[in-house]
């Protein structure tokens, strides 16, 4: 699959969660029993790394989708280092084995 694809696939796996998460605090708004509660955020835990998984979690609870922050959120997923010489390095094992895609 190619780069390309898995970010939209990712992507729309982000947008789907805030939908639901957007649906659920619909029902009740109180964020801290949401999350105590959830299981909705687990496997994404298990992917994002911690540096960056606070702020998916105030992205997916906000329902924020601006294009810079939900960048930087796939390329963490992805493992994907935009610093190192200003070019996108990535691991190929990483992208293979990833569970979404």
């Amino acid at each position: 699959m190619n780069h390309s694809k898995q970010r939209d696939i990712i992507k729309k796996k982000i947008f789907d969660l805030q939908d639901r998460v957007a649906d659920a605090l619909l029902v009740d708004s109180d964020v801290d029993k949401f999350l105590d509660n959830t299981t909705m955020l687990d496997d994404w835990e298990d992917i994002i790394p911690d540096v960056e998984y606070g702020i998916f979690v105030i992205t997916v609870l906000n329902n924020i989708r601006k294009k810079p922050i939900i960048d930087k959120i796939i390329d963490s997923i992805l493992k994907i280092d935009n610093l190192s010489n200003n070019k996108i390095v990535k691991s190929k094992n990483i992208l293979e084995q990833h569970p979404f895609c």
